[in-house]
């Protein structure tokens, strides 16, 4: 049944909302209609921020990429693609085990479980400037918590729209990281045969040249 109460709240509050009642949330979400694009790309937008953010400004004794280049286009890539994959695999399978939840749907709660995270990824990043080095473990501790909370919205989300229980939910995001690994997969063979193509295209170029 259709929640009164939520037809006046924002958008863009929604995602904070859910943190603390995602089950509520995620059923108001699908049946309300919170399901934003214009969130979802501000979501996936500010977790390439913080991902480069973590990179650039975390303390130089707490920073494991400090002695890295960091590629913007390359921190894109990854983070796009890992969430695009799991969305995609998700869907796939989902539509096998007869779950009720659309592609936009899978989007949006992969989207919305990544705020906790976000949000406590940028305060330790802030916090490492004047943190000293022995307390990096509370850092830790702080972004595996939002880690862990993330996967519980993200279960109990993919949970609500698809309809499902807990048995059903854990084997979706089984064969969802099966997906996951068998694309990564695909994709590395890919790249591969194209860097051998592109290697033998510009050797017989070269050849042809002399």
């Amino acid at each position: 049944m259709k929640r009164t109460g939520f037809d006046t709240m924002s958008s863009f509050a929604y995602p904070f909302y859910t943190i603390l009642h995602p089950k509520d949330g995620f059923q108001e979400m699908k049946f309300n209609k919170k399901d934003s694009l214009v969130v979802n790309f501000v979501i996936v937008a500010a977790w390439l921020f913080v991902e480069v953010f973590y990179r650039v400004a975390m303390d130089f004794d707490m920073n494991p990429f400090v002695y890295t280049d960091v590629s913007l286009l390359r921190v894109a890539v990854i983070t796009v693609m890992v969430y695009g994959m799991l969305c995609v695999s998700n869907w796939c399978f989902c539509t096998l085990l007869d779950g009720k939840g659309k592609l936009k749907e899978i989007f949006m709660v992969t989207a919305y479980a990544l705020v906790p995270y976000i949000i406590v990824r940028f305060v330790t990043v802030l916090l490492s400037m004047v943190m000293l080095n022995d307390e990096q473990i509370l850092l830790n501790y702080c972004v595996l918590l939002a880690q862990l909370w993330g996967f519980v919205m993200a279960f109990t989300g993919l949970s609500e729209i698809h309809e499902y229980g807990f048995k059903k939910t854990l084997l979706s995001l089984v064969l969802t990281a099966i997906g996951v690994i068998i694309m990564l997969f695909i994709s590395l063979m890919l790249i591969m045969l194209f860097q051998q193509v592109y290697k033998f295209v510009t050797t017989v170029a070269i050849e042809l040249a002399y």
